[in-house]
């Protein structure tokens, strides 16, 4: 194996620009702020990177720009899968940092960027490179420390909970597939943040080329709903969609606009937004509010929602 709701809180009105949610985080405990000085954690979402050399990394200048205008420091940044299309190689001076390094600004993004795999990822020797990276390089911003794992932020009283997930299961044998469900319940019955999310490659909703993943839906639907799941971030179709889905406790997020070719954006009949466009996601958690933030490759806001936490969990 190569790789191993239109109904729910969509609130009245979009956020108005500049509103307060908006207000940069507190300093990351890194440097110096404690876990209760941290009530708001502040990360960016991007999929698709897809580094190939001569793509513009028009994304990633936007994110550097967005995070630059910022009075204060992001918390961290999630990578959400197909990071590079072409074969990673591995010598002294290792391709994948000089790559990461040249394209996520490292005065303007210093920030942690937890790492997951995409189909893409899983071509050559890539999965190896991209996970022996974190653990050969422990300082760098690069952190993928394992195929599917789980980030507090902050650790110790943690407001958001995520799990980094592998969702390419035609990669994987039936033993390990079952093993990630598996974990996936044992780290949602241990105590969790305010918010969950689960990030992974693949949608289980999209209005995009590829369509909704009903073998997702199926695998992991009973998990986002018998646990209420706050978010699922993914890519894999390179669009930006934000997408509530009857019955489902979960604001399904498609963040496929990295840098990959756009593809067209298809009538799935899922909204309530949905656009073909590079730009990235800015999402602002405290322990009742949520504020998503959808940043297209100009720095343009084109979508803005917010949803209450869910007491019933």
């Amino acid at each position: 194996m190569k790789c191993n709701r239109w109904g729910l809180l969509l609130l009245a009105g979009l956020l108005l620009a500049g509103a307060g949610r908006w207000l940069a985080a507190a300093q990351p405990a890194a440097k110096g702020a404690t876990d209760a000085a941290l009530s708001q954690v502040d990360l960016l979402a991007v999929g698709d990177w897809e580094y190939l050399e001569g793509n513009p990394p028009t994304t990633a200048r936007a994110m550097a720009d967005y995070a630059a205008a910022r009075d204060r420091p992001l918390q961290a940044a999630l990578l959400l899968g197909d990071n590079f299309r072409l074969h990673l190689k591995q010598g002294k001076e290792p391709q994948l940092g000089t790559i990461f390094e040249a394209t996520y600004d490292p005065k303007r993004l210093n920030l942690p960027f937890y790492t997951l795999l995409g189909n893409h990822d899983c071509e050559s020797d890539n999965t190896r490179i991209e996970m022996a990276y974190t653990n050969e390089h422990p300082d760098s911003r690069w952190k993928m420390p394992a195929r599917w794992y789980r980030v507090d932020l902050p650790a110790k009283t943690p407001v958001v909970t995520i799990l980094m997930l592998d969702s390419n299961k035609s990669e994987m044998s039936s033993k390990e597939w079952q093993a990630e469900q598996q974990w996936m319940e044992n780290e949602l019955g241990k105590p969790r943040g305010a918010w969950t999310l689960f990030a992974a490659h693949h949608p289980l909703f999209s209005n995009g080329t590829h369509g909704d993943g009903a073998n997702l839906q199926k695998e992991w639907g009973t998990i986002l709903k018998k646990y209420r799941v706050d978010f699922y971030l993914c890519g894999h179709d390179h669009v930006l969609e934000h997408l509530e889905i009857d019955g489902w406790p979960t604001s399904f997020l498609v963040i496929g606009g990295g840098g990959g070719r756009l593809r067209a954006d298809g009538d799935g009949g899922h909204g309530p937004f949905s656009r073909s466009s590079l730009g990235f996601a800015h999402l602002a958690f405290d322990r009742r509010q949520a504020s998503v933030r959808m940043v297209d490759g100009r720095g343009n806001t084109v979508h803005e929602f917010v949803r209450q936490v869910q007491r019933d969990k």
